[in-house]
């Protein structure tokens, strides 16, 4: 077979040269090869893919941070000193209130006192001043209570020892009996209010001495 019977052979099929099965082939697994690259191209309206910021992007990133953190911090300090200033006023209030009930006790005293006196002269007096006298009572029960109400009491006094904490000597007598010290009068009553003490018991002293004159021990009883 010469060269001339194969190519008419090959026209005679409907094929060229040109169209021999494998180039077929490879047209076909180029065809498939650009359908695969068809695939992978995003669709249209998908998510672009991401991209780093750029370094304008990333100060600016970093600037709302920071301010985010300022802010953050300043709300907390702000928080934490009302918390604070809370706990004063709690701490505070009792105080304040405490100092208004002493501040008015004190100026209180000195009426009680007065009373007092009045109803001791009234009790000296025979008959004319009853009715007073039961006025008199009726106003002292009254502002004993209001003390009473108040968590204010009289400092103790009958039976005690002078106590510097409480009392206040006014007045000393030399007594042969008993002990140095010993509270023998009351002058003006002396007032707690809570553990506080607004005002000491002025009291008058015993000092004890022996027959001879000279002072005896304090505290020590007569053998």
């Amino acid at each position: 077979m010469n060269d001339s019977d194969t190519d008419t052979g090959l026209e005679e099929n409907g094929q060229t040269a040109d169209e021999l099965p494998g180039d077929s082939a490879a047209e076909t697994g180029s065809g498939a090869a650009g359908e695969v690259e068809a695939v992978d191209e995003p669709e249209a309206g998908a998510e672009a893919p991401w991209e780093p910021p750029t370094e304008e992007e990333h100060r600016e990133l970093l600037d709302i941070r920071d301010k985010a953190a300022m802010i953050v911090e300043q709300l907390q300090r702000t928080t934490a000193e009302f918390e604070n200033y809370k706990k004063r006023q709690d701490r505070e209030a009792p105080r304040a209130r405490a100092a208004a009930v002493r501040g008015f006790i004190e100026g209180l005293l000195p009426v009680i006192d007065n009373f007092e006196r009045a109803v001791e002269s009234a009790e000296s007096q025979d008959g004319d001043g009853e009715g007073l006298l039961d006025g008199v009572r009726l106003i002292a029960q009254m502002i004993s209570k209001l003390l009473q109400d108040h968590d204010v009491v009289v400092v103790e006094t009958d039976g005690r020892q002078f106590d510097p904490e409480f009392h206040e000597a006014v007045m000393e007598e030399e007594v042969a009996e008993g002990s140095t010290g010993d509270i023998l009068e009351v002058h003006e009553k002396g007032y707690l209010h809570g553990d506080v003490l607004v005002r000491p018991s002025r009291v008058k002293v015993a000092k004890r001495v022996e027959g001879d004159g000279d002072e005896a021990g304090s505290g020590q009883e007569e053998s």
